[in-house]
């Protein structure tokens, strides 16, 4: 095997080809998206489709929603530095159909549907009669996604930057305005149409590099014998520098299992779709999506260190993978995966920002209702407005953003997974217990954070405690106040509270 050393093909036509490509397939989707939701009320359609997903639609933009540039770049390069280990790191993430979607799925949509919610907040506020919990959630997920997509334009920038050869100030704003544009124009249908095309490419993109790539290296045999060579560490655990010891293994497959049931962008999906049983189809298809794609990705992280061992950085283990071992012709198409990946995220954290505004600290609070051509003013203009102000601060992101995200992801499902479970399915629950949940666990999480940074008791993440503590005294509260009153129990559960 020869040495290779790292050198994308800046400006191919190929490349360009297919970023072009992407950008104009994704404006015919908001085009279409934009005259099909002229048919319902606009809200609904906005924010929830109509609630007309199938299971294929449905199945896709979860996964696309999930799969964040983070996947195609961040994980490849935990392979290529630490080997075999990483697939125990991964492997909860073969767990999140059943968690994120079996879980919550099914009775979210029914709520959805019986309540007429058009967002996550919608629920809660609704199930506890509370507009405080409602703004408290509404603010704390404006920051964090907005520091999501903080970081998802300038993931989506560098790729367009190194693949295209074009200055970076103009791969951002390229980037920030076609996805604001189809957002704001096409809402969730678009987004989901989109997602459901860019799910399906990351898909064979993965695929096909990864079939190249064993090949590459001869098979899992040649491949070991090659990591051996290269660092026998590789291919045991803990990995090198004690990557993965077992309290590791225990955390991260706990957190990447469970992360999913607190993310408001992944649960709003539930909301698209009038029936649970296509939520029970959309979790097959789903699991197999994901049984797939992430240990094909995770193993072609592993095979990058052998076949691109030169490379400055780890982060380009998948670009410089793809262009030692995809022929030229397609290439290009192959690169444009982690891009459709950044797309698809950013797309559903501004729609969830955008509904944030509109629907929950706007209408809901304000008791204001809007027709359709007001409503559709204010939440293609509050998209805008998001999209700049996310793009604007990219231009200058902050040194440590990547520790920031990282933060924010855990810190909010450790705000909202339980909350949320208590929501849905217990009628005992309070609003006090509610915002017990919602303290305790965020209160937790920081402190845990400022103290032990992200190895915390037992060398366990922050999250594991502080989704614990939040249990606790959601129950504890919840049985030590008065129940929820009778008439929203009878919606919720079909019955009065004991």
């Amino acid at each position: 095997m020869e040495d290779f050393k790292f050198v994308l093909p800046e400006g191919s036509p190929t490349i360009t080809f297919a970023f072009a490509a992407y950008i104009i397939i994704t404006l015919v989707f908001a085009a279409m998206a934009h005259f099909r939701s002229a048919r319902g009320r606009f809200l609904d359609e906005f924010f929830v489709a109509g609630r007309s997903f199938g299971p294929w639609v449905l199945a896709l933009t979860w996964v696309a929603t999930m799969a964040s540039g983070g996947t195609f770049v961040g994980a490849p390069a935990l392979g290529w530095q630490n080997g075999w280990s990483v697939l125990l790191w991964i492997c909860g993430y073969m767990t999140i159909t059943v968690t994120g979607m079996g879980i919550l799925g099914k009775r979210i949509a029914y709520l959805g549907r019986v309540t007429g919610a058009l967002t996550m907040l919608d629920l809660l506020r609704d199930r506890f009669e509370s507009k405080a919990l409602s703004t408290v959630f509404a603010v704390l997920t404006l920051f964090l996604y907005i520091c999501y997509l903080v970081a998802q334009y300038v993931a989506g920038a560098r790729v367009m930057e190194v693949a295209l050869g074009l200055p970076y100030w103009l791969d951002l704003v390229i980037l920030a305005l076609s996805v604001t544009v189809y957002t704001a124009f096409g809402g969730l249908r678009a987004v989901a149409w989109t997602d459901a095309f860019q799910a399906t490419v990351m898909l064979g993109g993965i695929l096909i590099t990864f079939a190249l790539a064993l090949q590459y290296v001869g098979g899992f045999d040649g491949l070991n014998q090659l990591l051996v060579a290269t660092a026998p560490e590789l291919t045991s655990l803990p990995g090198p520098n004690n990557f993965l010891p077992l309290s590791q293994a225990i955390s991260f497959f706990l957190v990447w299992s469970f992360t999913p049931l607190g993310q408001p962008a992944l649960l709003s999906r539930f909301l698209s779709t009038g029936e649970p049983s296509v939520v029970g189809r959309a979790t097959f298809f789903n699991g197999a999506y994901v049984l797939l794609l992430y240990p094909a990705i995770m193993m072609m992280g592993v095979m990058s260190r052998v076949i691109v061992p030169n490379i400055a950085a780890p982060d380009q283990a998948t670009p410089a993978t793809i262009v030692a071992v995809v022929p030229a012709w397609l290439a290009g198409v192959v690169l444009a995966a982690p891009f459709a990946a950044v797309m698809s995220t950013i797309s559903s954290f501004l729609l969830v920002t955008g509904g944030t505004i509109v629907q929950d600290l706007y209408q809901r609070n304000l008791k204001t209702e809007l027709d359709d051509n007001k409503a559709r003013w204010i939440s293609q203009g509050t998209t805008l407005v998001i999209g700049i102000v996310a793009l604007a601060i990219a231009f200058r992101p902050p040194q440590y953003l990547q520790y920031i995200v990282i933060f924010a992801a855990t810190g909010l499902a450790a705000a909202y997974l339980a909350p949320t479970v208590m929501a849905v399915f217990w009628p005992r629950a309070t609003k006090a217990g509610a915002f017990a949940a919602l303290l305790v666990g965020m209160g937790s999480f920081g402190v845990q954070y400022v103290f032990y940074g992200s190895r915390s008791w037992l060398d366990m993440d922050p999250f594991i405690w502080s989704l614990v503590l939040s249990l606790v005294a959601g129950i504890t509260v919840s049985l030590c106040t008065s129940p929820s009153n009778s008439e929203v129990n009878r919606v919720w559960f079909g019955e009065e509270t004991p």
